[in-house]
């Protein structure tokens, strides 16, 4: 575990990473491991806590800390204490954010509380309903925690940022498509208080180790204080 953490002398028996994730990158269990040990050298079972499909970029943690992945993705699952009674965990949902290309020149009203027509801002759907998916696709979405516009790339395109604390397959493609619209491009910027902007990476020797910013394709292993919060 040191070895793959790169801290000398550390007792942590399991091992968290974040992997800016490279566009063609399947984070399925019979893919991951083979994709990464092949750009690491590192041989670990690995699981991916909320994956991306192979046309999505951004952050991507994996960990071989089952209990993880389940109470991130359960957060009302139950579990068993030791003496054998039934706890239930109260933790909140992680929420992921998303910056994303979607078709269409959309704008929203500058008071999104008050009712306006969904006709004449779709977006609204997302923020104040959520949408209902086909039922295998998981059925209806609760509405987005944020939603913004960011810009307009171009007269038929808007660029928007939407954060949301659900985990159903292809959730966010799938609720601007029921919407009329479609995601050109989607990137994962930030996975709970994990934020792509302030994640660094760790270079050269253990005496000379310095922080650069965490590139495209590069991975490094959470600190214990990333992991807490």
């Amino acid at each position: 575990v040191s070895a793959i953490a790169g801290q000398s002398g550390s007792t942590r028996k399991t091992v968290y990473e974040d992997i800016y994730s490279m566009q063609g990158f399947i984070s399925r269990k019979t893919l991951v491991a083979k994709s990464f040990e092949k750009a690491t050298g590192i041989q670990s079972k690995l699981h991916a806590i909320g994956r991306l499909d192979a046309d999505t970029t951004g952050l991507l943690l994996l960990t071989n800390d089952g209990a993880l992945v389940h109470r991130i993705t359960n957060p009302s699952a139950k579990e068993y204490s030791a003496n054998g009674c039934v706890e239930i965990q109260k933790s909140l949902p992680v929420q992921k954010t998303y910056e994303a290309i979607i078709m269409g020149n959309h704008s929203l009203p500058s008071d999104i509380r008050k009712t306006h027509a969904f006709s004449s801002y779709p977006l609204l759907n997302l923020i104040h309903d959520g949408v209902c998916l086909p039922q295998k696709y998981g059925g209806q979405t609760r509405p987005v925690d944020k939603l913004s516009i960011l810009s307009h790339p171009s007269r038929t395109t808007t660029l928007v940022s939407i954060t949301i604390s659900e985990g159903k397959n292809r959730q966010v493609r799938r609720m601007f498509h029921a919407i009329g619209s479609g995601v050109m491009k989607l990137h994962r910027k930030q996975v709970g208080r994990l934020d792509l902007r302030g994640l660094t990476s760790y270079c050269c020797s253990d005496e000379q180790r310095s922080l650069s910013e965490l590139k495209e394709g590069e991975w490094r292993v959470l600190t214990d204080d990333e992991v807490k919060e």
